[in-house]
């Protein structure tokens, strides 16, 4: 019973290591951008930083590729949005009613050996 208890005590020990851990390494991550080392990220630090992925979602969004995003653009890609939930949701109800019938299936079989 000592044992168990002990090994608990380590395994919670190393688990708690692990979650402070982590935390040091956002936080060190979060200050790479500090680029004049004042101690405080700055947003044109933090752009600078993360113009790639920002220049990505603006590029996946101006579909045109005129420089904008203009209403038609947002329109399109609203359309596009709810056309892919409507499969998404599409999918999700097939394989639902898909189980729905193996259950009904297995059920009939379990029901007619009595």
């Amino acid at each position: 019973m000592k044992q168990i208890g002990f090994i608990a005590i380590v395994v919670l020990l190393f688990t708690g290591a692990n979650v402070y851990a982590d935390t040091d390494e956002t936080a060190s991550d979060e200050m790479k951008a500090d680029a004049n080392q004042d101690g405080k990220v700055s947003f044109e630090e933090y752009k600078v930083v993360h113009d790639a992925r920002i220049l990505e979602r603006f590029k996946r969004r101006d579909i045109n590729n005129d420089g904008f995003i203009d209403l038609e653009e947002k329109k399109i890609q609203t359309e596009k949005k709810k056309e892919q939930h409507k499969a998404e949701k599409k999918a999700e109800q097939l394989e639902l009613r898909e189980k729905y019938i193996e259950d009904r299936k297995r059920r009939k079989k379990h029901f007619y050996k009595y």
